[in-house]
């Protein structure tokens, strides 16, 4: 079973290749090119571009997530296990105390 990846043909001796999500390189040969030199994947041209990793939405499932927990807030509101861990660090809320 071979791979299958993504061409987009963006001039006449450029391309970019992506999964179908996010954008993997942007090469300086031809479409026709870059298929004669990676032979092993099944390259499909396409007359569009996945979003740059950068400006992607969130995934269904962590949107689910994020539904289900209420968010990065609650994370951070919750009680914690062992309070005064890290404190003398002042990684936590715990209490300051120092070893002499």
């Amino acid at each position: 079973m071979s791979k299958t990846l993504y061409l987009h043909r963006t001039g006449d001796n450029t391309c970019v290749s992506h999964d179908g999500y996010i954008q993997m390189g942007a090469m300086c040969h031809s479409v026709e090119r870059h298929i004669k030199l990676n032979s092993t994947i099944n390259w499909v041209e396409t007359y569009w571009l996945p979003d740059v990793f950068i400006n992607r939405y969130k995934r269904a499932h962590f949107q689910a997530h994020e539904r289900v927990s209420s968010g990065k807030a609650s994370i951070e509101d919750r009680s914690r296990d062992f309070p005064e861990e890290g404190g003398s660090r002042g990684l936590l809320n715990g209490s300051q105390t120092f070893k002499t």
